[in-house]
């Protein structure tokens, strides 16, 4: 039974728009939750729940991950950038503040994405591409908004993450070469959450005795990481690793309207330009990298 495919650019943009969109609900979903549940062990149990769910549906799909090659050294590269972004973003956030921690985060991730793309994939960034990713980071600027945090090892951590998150999606692509994107995403995010079991077992008595900290985690495994993924695979199977991490750059623009509709956080004159910037940045960097064959 075959996975879900985008059969056009247009189609796998705005499956990556829909990932990005379901990436920003994380924040509310965890706001919503208990007081008591630490970010780390929301994120723990984030990746374990969620990687358990792409090993199921690629198992129901019956593309269970064991009839494709597993001796392959981007499955392991993958593992760690996926437990690595985990670890890092949550600490950067905790030492920087969300705002500084988020905008480092996310804005350092472009760059990243192409120079991979330019070196491992042989897609040489174009000029279209940095001018849009240059709008739309600094859309997530003024989203994000000033932080006194400038803490030095945070701001290191938050780089990790930044680097952490289009080197898992590298590994992605990279097994697209052999197996269906399902499967490849599964695969990764399965070793992913192996090397995270230590940690959930160390904090399983603060989730697994509140039921509300278990329906965060479900909630959180299971809709913004294992569906978000999974759109965010189809995306991967037709775009430049660049042109989808930018457009990931629309989950801090979702997460701040959903503050302010939600969380009824104050509406302001910089998160508006911020949603516009971030949008335009978007559109322009996704358009004329959509057909940039590798050289």
């Amino acid at each position: 039974m075959p996975g879900p495919t985008a059969r056009t650019p247009s189609g796998a943009f705005a499956a990556v728009a829909g990932s990005a969109a379901l990436f920003g609900l994380t924040g509310t979903v965890a706001a919503l939750g208990p007081d008591d549940l630490s970010p780390v062990t929301a994120g723990v149990w984030r990746s374990v729940i969620g990687g358990v769910c792409l090993l199921g549906l690629s198992a129901w799909r019956r593309m269970p991950i064991s009839r494709y090659p597993l001796r392959n050294p981007w499955i392991l590269i993958g593992a760690i950038g996926v437990a690595a972004y985990q670890l890092a973003f949550f600490e950067a956030v905790d030492r920087t503040g969300v705002a500084l921690g988020t905008l480092v985060t996310i804005g350092a991730g472009p760059p990243v994405a192409g120079l991979l793309d330019w070196f491992v994939s042989g897609r040489r960034p174009s000029r279209s591409w940095m001018f849009g990713s240059t709008v739309a980071i600094a859309g997530v600027a003024l989203l994000s908004g000033g932080s006194d945090g400038a803490d030095a090892t945070g701001i290191a951590f938050a780089l990790v993450a930044a680097t952490s998150f289009p080197l898992y999606g590298n590994a992605c692509q990279r097994l697209m070469h052999d197996r269906p994107f399902l499967p490849a995403m599964a695969t990764v995010f399965g070793a992913g959450f192996v090397l995270l079991i230590p940690l959930a077992v160390v904090s399983a008595d603060d989730v697994l005795t509140d039921g509300s900290a278990v329906v965060t985690v479900v909630v959180l495994g299971v809709v913004t990481l294992a569906m978000a993924y999974v759109l965010w695979g189809v995306g991967l199977q037709a775009l430049s690793l660049s042109v989808v991490v930018t457009t990931t750059l629309l989950e801090p623009a979702v997460a701040a309207a959903l503050a302010v509709t939600v969380l009824d956080e104050p509406a302001s004159v910089g998160l508006a330009a911020g949603l516009v910037l971030v949008a335009t940045g978007v559109l322009i960097s996704s358009r004329p990298s959509r057909a940039t064959p590798p050289t």
